[in-house]
C-alpha cells in the first residue's frame, strides 16, 4: 500500500517585523530600508493510505483544521510534540465516523516553520 503526505497549514501565530537594506543607484549606491513582518506558522504533516480518495482527504483536511482550532494554535507553535496528543485525539475522532478503519493507517505529526506574511516592500 501507497501513501500520500501532506502538509496542511493550521494557523499563523505572531508578527515579527523585519528589515533589509539594498543598495540601489548609480553610480553612488544610496541604501533604502525593506520591510515586512513573518509569523510562526503550525502545520499539520499528514500520511494516509493512497487509496483514500480525493473525498476523503478532503474529509482529513476539515478535521487537521477543527483538530488545529481543538488544541490551539498557539499551543501548538510553543511546543508540537506536547500538543501532539490533544490533536491527534481531536482528529481522528473527526475521522472516524467517515473513513472508517482506515482512521487507523492515518498518521499524523506536528510542525512550525517562520513564514513571511508578505513581500519586501518600502
Amino acid at each position: 500500500m501507497n501513501y500520500i503526505c501532506r502538509r496542511v497549514e493550521l494557523g499563523r501565530h505572531g508578527r515579527v517585523p523585519e528589515t533589509m537594506v539594498k543598495w540601489e543607484g548609480h553610480p553612488i549606491p544610496t541604501p533604502y530600508m525593506y520591510f515586512r513582518t513573518s509569523s510562526m506558522v503550525a502545520y499539520a504533516e499528514v500520511c494516509a493510505p493512497d487509496n483514500l480518495g480525493d473525498e476523503a482527504w478532503s474529509e482529513v483536511l476539515k478535521c487537521a483544521g477543527s483538530a488545529g482550532i481543538a488544541a490551539g494554535i498557539a499551543t501548538i507553535i510553543a511546543g508540537p510534540a506536547s500538543a501532539l496528543p490533544v490533536f491527534e485525539s481531536a482528529f481522528k475522532s473527526c475521522l472516524a465516523g467517515k473513513v472508517g478503519e482506515l482512521v487507523q493507517k492515518i498518521q499524523v505529526s506536528l510542525s512550525t516553520s517562520q513564514q513571511p506574511n508578505e513581500d519586501w516592500h518600502r
